[in-house]
């Protein structure tokens, strides 16, 4: 099977099964938004067969140098948290990237994913005091699946 078929045959499951008809990659990508806080692209590296999980955490101009250097410092356990932190000069943003290889990927993993994806960054967010996000304790309440209040 096609690779980008692949890809999209995941999406049109996983937005049919949230109420989104017709969710597929347009010019390898496709962004998400969660509850107008948080947008996570998701790209396709066709060279590479990666998908590209892409959150954006927030604007650059909100940072300073102790940060950047606390958030390089944690891209040097990348192995271990499968994240890194870079920075989207294009739309000068922090954001939260993970790699996943296309070969093996099915719904339930690109669902695990997402929702970790997403929680990851609603959290760095909180601690970096950038965003106002949910309360720590509506944030325990949501299972990591818990999607909704998701747009295209």
């Amino acid at each position: 099977m096609d690779v980008s078929l692949k890809i999209n045959s995941i999406l049109q499951n996983f937005g049919d099964s949230i109420g989104l008809t017709d969710l597929a990659l347009k010019d390898n990508s496709v962004s998400l938004s969660f509850d107008d806080k948080l947008v996570v692209r998701i790209i396709y590296q066709a060279e590479n067969e990666l998908l590209i999980f892409e959150a954006q955490i927030t604007e650059c101009a909100n940072l300073d140098d102790a940060i950047l250097r606390s958030l390089l410092a944690f891209n040097y356990h990348w192995s271990e948290h499968r994240l890194v932190f870079g920075l989207n000069l294009e739309e000068q943003q922090l954001c939260l990237y993970q790699h996943i290889d296309v070969e093996t990927l099915d719904l339930a993993q690109f669902e695990t994913i997402l929702a970790e994806q997403v929680a990851q960054a609603e959290r760095w967010a909180e601690l970096l005091n950038i965003e106002d996000l949910e309360p720590e304790a509506e944030l325990e309440r949501h299972h990591l699946t818990n999607i909704s209040g998701i747009k295209v």
